[in-house]
């Protein structure tokens, strides 16, 4: 299938905001709606059933209107998968996750994304394809995204003050964790195989952070 043209001028996501801020209330619905559509393609038929002709039909948007807000599908479903991550993070409940230690009480968050994975498999096919695939113009949101997770690691881990030392710690949980996503898309890695390579490395941060602490 020949590549759609892009059309018209892309518009940037805020780095410094969520996916989307600024928009007039008639715009962000449009945006919505053209996020919304990506993931019920990709949800029906993984990545490739993602094109951005396909997108603009489903959300009742001119073709030109989702290439404005999105200069590929690659970039449009980075900005879904931060959505969702930033939403999650929101309704993230530290108080309530189970665990003794924070080793425990981060794998316990690793269960619950494996698990999202396995009852939608497609859809985080897809989304993790989009980062793997993604050029420049998504450099922002890939490193919010980023962000995003290993803060969420932290809150889980009960790290309230994060230096910058702990955050590069915890960061690499988060890189551990995007490897093995990406693994999992090629077939290289089951979900089983997954879990048991991310409790390695989550015990060999904590067990890193347990000496830095000792030592302050």
């Amino acid at each position: 299938m020949p590549k759609e043209p892009t059309t018209g001028r892309a518009q940037p996501t805020r780095a410094d905001g969520p996916p989307g801020s600024g928009l007039r209330p008639a715009q962000r619905a449009r945006y919505d709606r053209i996020i919304a559509s990506a993931k019920e393609l990709a949800t029906e038929g993984g990545y490739d059933a993602v094109q951005m002709r396909a997108v603009a039909e489903r959300s009742g948007v001119a073709l030109g209107t989702v290439y404005r807000y999105f200069p590929s599908k690659n970039h449009l479903l980075v900005v879904a998968t931060l959505q969702m991550f930033e939403q999650f993070a929101e309704q993230f409940d530290v108080e309530h996750t189970p665990g003794s230690s924070p080793r425990e009480r981060v794998m316990w968050v690793l269960h619950g994304a494996l698990a999202q994975l396995e009852r939608e498999p497609r859809l985080y096919d897809a989304l993790v394809r989009a980062s793997m695939f993604a050029d420049s113009s998504s450099a922002a949101e890939l490193d919010r995204l980023g962000k995003v997770i290993t803060g969420m690691y932290a809150r889980a881990a009960g790290i309230e003050t994060i230096t910058e030392e702990l955050e590069n710690a915890v960061r690499i949980i988060t890189d551990v964790w995007m490897s093995s996503l990406v693994s999992w898309a090629a077939g290289r890695q089951t979900a089983e195989q997954m879990i048991a390579h991310m409790d390695t490395a989550v015990g060999l941060v904590f067990s890193r952070l347990e000496r830095l602490q000792k030592a302050s």
